[in-house]
């Protein structure tokens, strides 16, 4: 086994054990112990040190794993590459920090109705954005290097680790609101420690650099291509953060820590899309590369369905259990009032999963570069759902405002596919899935409820499982799927024999 191969296996196990830390913490801390207006103000200040990092890095995450091969001289130093990782972004730390500050007023003027304690918190962001800056600068020296595994398990284990435990003192009262904003602070700082650690011992590190070697066009397709990833990493952020921040400002912190719990269980029904898009990115880049149409088509349609499949599963065991597992979560009716926020979050993620393959696709084609077009569509739309819908709604519109983006998204990155590309996502079996889903949800409507959450969740869980995995079977919605379903059967059919 190759090391691409093994990094990425080890890192996919290690990715998948932080999404356990942050379930547990989330349910069996932050529910039952934590008020929610502290995790909110915990998760406002996180999401704006997070949009800050992604501005002062310049673009240089994705510019620095493009353009180290030109670089790649082990006997040279690597021709100076670190030396220009590492001043690059301080360059964007004293431009954005000061723009920042140089914007405190109408900031803190926005959070000042229902988020007031935000401003005192307001010069915490600094320290934290510049630990998530170099914490990714030195991840990403250590990934061109095919190192991906020990920055992956910082960002995905260390630091939800630290995060459990420092909760956890905030919860029995070791440590007060101030303490708890700065321990988060410095959980980053030691995260971005070990990863400076890490690669000085993988690799001897050096500030020696000749500014001969980079020439004129280098020099240009390097800030060009560091301003586009800047802004397409900025319109992630800001797609991804926007409604804590709209939430936090327009309703207040305790709405926005309850958001977050419902948003986090949401997700959930995204996690089967890293693996997959993963997987199936190297397939796509060879038929882009070899004109290959039809094998294209096959991919999508197949990635699309397959993600559909398995999103539509965990939105569907969300949603008919939605009463039960506030019920059943310790205090769980604190957050209780985020529970079909939870609903909607994951069909969000149902319609994003099932689309946005087709963005991916576009990146790796002579289309690139509409890709960043996209993203700040997708941001600006989801802003203005917000500011329409969470007066009326409150966290609800925050999350019905990104059903109705993904949806408006989904729809335009098809019609941008089939007429550019000749090719589309959807096939019969979408369709097919479609009323599964629809008479699995009338199922359940008809199931009488039983008095006991525990066992009323189980059941419904089985029933429905076995109805929805029968009808994808029965009707042949995905071959992958009756494939391993068929090559199970007949593994335990030889076991009898």
């Amino acid at each position: 086994m190759g090391i691409v191969a093994r990094q990425s296996i080890k890192g996919s196990i290690v990715s998948y054990i932080g999404v356990f830390i942050g379930f547990i913490t989330s349910m069996l801390i932050v529910v039952p112990l934590v008020d929610p207006a502290s995790y909110g103000l915990l998760g406002v200040l996180c999401d704006a040190a997070t949009l800050l990092g992604s501005l002062a890095m310049c673009g240089m995450g994705a510019a620095g794993v493009k353009f180290f091969p030109y670089f790649k001289n082990p006997d040279k130093k690597h021709n100076g590459f670190f030396y220009y990782l590492l001043v690059i972004p301080l360059l964007g730390v004293a431009l954005f920090f000061s723009l920042t500050i140089i914007l405190k007023a109408p900031i803190i003027d926005y959070f000042s109705k229902n988020a007031a304690v935000f401003s005192d918190y307001f010069y915490w962001i600094f320290p934290w954005a510049f630990f998530i800056v170099y914490q990714n600068i030195f991840a990403t020296y250590s990934n061109v290097l095919m190192r991906i595994v020990v920055p992956r398990m910082v960002q995905e284990v260390i630091i939800r680790v630290f995060n459990m435990a420092i909760l956890l003192m905030f919860a029995f009262n070791v440590v007060d609101i101030r303490w708890l904003v700065a321990l988060q602070v410095m959980v980053y700082g030691i995260a971005m420690m070990i990863n400076f650690f890490y690669i000085a011992k993988i690799d001897k590190l050096s500030l020696q650099h000749d500014n001969s070697f980079i020439s004129k066009p280098m020099r240009k397709d390097i800030a060009s291509y560091a301003a586009y990833t800047l802004l397409a990493s900025v319109g992630t952020t800001i797609m991804t953060k926007v409604d804590s921040f709209m939430i936090a400002g327009m309703l207040g912190l305790e709405y926005l820590g309850i958001y977050r719990i419902a948003m986090y269980m949401g997700i959930i029904s995204e996690i089967p899309s890293r693996s997959l898009f993963a997987i199936s990115q190297p397939i796509a880049a060879e038929a882009v590369k070899n004109n290959d149409t039809k094998a294209l088509s096959q991919l999508l349609k197949s990635v699309s369905i397959n993600l559909m499949i398995i999103s539509s599963a965990v939105f569907l065991l969300l949603f008919i259990n939605v009463d039960n597992i506030f019920e059943l979560i310790p205090n769980g009716a604190k957050y209780e009032s985020g529970k079909w926020v939870m609903v909607l979050i994951a069909l969000a993620g149902v319609i994003n999963i099932t689309f946005t393959f087709s963005l991916n696709i576009i990146q790796l084609s002579k289309y690139y570069m509409y890709y960043l077009p996209f993203l700040l569509f997708l941001s600006a739309l989801g802003i203005a759902g917000n500011q329409v819908l969470i007066p009326y709604f409150g966290m609800g519109g925050a999350a019905l405002a990104k059903v109705i983006t993904y949806v408006v998204f989904g729809l335009l990155l098809t019609l941008f596919v089939y007429f550019k590309l000749k090719i589309h996502p959807l096939s019969i079996n979408h369709l097919k899935l479609l009323g599964i889903i629809v008479a699995v949800l009338i199922i359940n409507f008809l199931l009488p409820t039983l008095e006991n959450h525990f066992l009323d969740a189980l059941y419904r869980t089985i029933i429905v499982a076995t109805i929805g995995v029968g009808a994808v079977y029965v009707f042949k919605i995905s071959p992958q799927a009756n494939k391993i379903v068929d090559d199970f059967r007949g593994k335990r059919l030889r076991i009898k024999d």
